[in-house]
């Protein structure tokens, strides 16, 4: 086993373990999966990596060859989209995605990732005291809310130059008095038709 893969694989298990442990509900998650396995392979790295839960944790094996209940082959870039089960069909009929067993076991077991639920300035002051833990925390809020200040103002400014200095897209009421012209023009020519189809007969 190449050193490339086993050191990132062990470093990937550790944190797993360590945030499972982080959160006291993934006790209960990790029961109904457990003996869960999972084979992952990814078009990018070619060796499938399988995933095995217990009723304690999560374990990783680049060099397993058993039976698993769910192998999923497809690209790194396509992961993400697999939380979403509508996603599924599309990325097969694409050939981004190919599936043998219980297709619902991977976005179960991202679950026990996803609704983590800890308390992390609980978990830091247990480590670097109350007063550091609270600065930490109050920084990475205020660094939050900047960054989601600044992609509000950037998709506002986005949608001004788009609509108003550049006019690629119109702005609502042009687009609404736009629709209502439509109709109105179809509603005329249902009429010269009508009007038409009479004088015919």
């Amino acid at each position: 086993m190449m050193l490339w893969t086993v050191l990132p694989n062990q470093l990937l298990e550790l944190a797993a373990q360590q945030l499972l442990t982080l959160d006291p509900a993934s006790e209960e998650r990790l029961a109904k999966l457990a003996g869960k396995r999972l084979r992952v392979t990814l078009k990018e790295i070619g060796k499938p990596l399988t995933v095995t839960v217990t009723e304690a944790s999560v374990y990783m094996s680049w060099i397993e060859s058993d039976a698993v209940d769910c192998h999923i082959m497809t690209e790194f870039a396509v992961l993400p989209e697999l939380r979403d089960s509508a996603n599924i069909t599309r990325l097969i009929k694409a050939d981004k995605l190919d599936i043998d067993g219980d297709p619902m076991l991977a976005q179960q077991l991202s679950k026990l990732f996803t609704e983590l639920d800890i308390d992390w300035p609980e978990q830091l002051s247990q480590r670097i005291g109350d007063v550091p833990a609270q600065l930490l925390v109050s920084a990475f809020r205020r660094g939050r809310s900047r960054m989601q200040s600044m992609q509000t103002d950037s998709q506002q400014w986005l949608k001004d130059a788009l609509v108003e200095e550049k006019q690629v897209l119109p702005a609502r009421e042009q687009f609404l008095q736009f629709q209502a012209d439509v109709q109105a023009l179809r509603a005329r020519i249902d009429k010269l038709e009508r009007e038409l189809r009479k004088s015919r007969t």
